[in-house]
């Protein structure tokens, strides 16, 4: 009977083990497939019913027909993001309709970190010092405006909760 429950135990812990090992297994392969959208992570204004399709617009949507629910500005170091990324955003906030654009921002002051000094300490990792590097980087200046076009009736979409 000793044996038995010896041997469950084994069995237990060692599937207990296996669990988790494969769930910070699965958890790192989502997050790792996971990328933020800047046009998200800076978006200000309300956020809508998301909606199933949305469109890059070229001009403001008439008078009337639509409203606008939201911006989005942010500079960015390298030009990134794209049509997929604000069509994406319009979705998740409820817009069927989006216009950005990227603009060159010119130059901004950034610091590199140039790694003086690395070693592996046995079972406790890398370490390493670290320079400051000043310079400059080129930057581009993205917007973006999001419409939901009015309902039938004439009257403006209320905001999710």
């Amino acid at each position: 009977m000793l044996r038995m429950n010896l041997i469950c135990t084994l069995t237990s812990a060692r599937l207990l083990a296996c669990c988790r090992v494969l769930s910070f297994t699965l958890a790192g392969v989502f997050l790792a497939g996971c990328t933020m959208n800047p046009f998200i992570m800076n978006y200000r204004g309300d956020r809508m019913t998301p909606v199933l399709e949305a469109q890059v617009v070229q001009d403001a949507p008439a008078d009337g027909t639509a409203t606008e629910i939201g911006s989005s500005t942010f500079l960015a170091s390298v030009p990134k993001a794209g049509d997929a990324e604000a069509i994406e955003a319009a979705r998740e906030v409820g817009a069927g309709m989006v216009k950005w654009s990227c603009v060159n921002a010119g130059k901004i002051q950034s610091t590199e970190l140039d790694p003086v000094y690395q070693r592996r300490a046995e079972g406790r990792g890398n370490f390493g010092t670290y320079a400051p590097l000043p310079g400059q980087r080129e930057s581009w200046q993205y917007t973006a405006r999001f419409w939901r076009a009015n309902a039938a009736s004439g009257s403006t979409p209320t905001p999710r909760g």
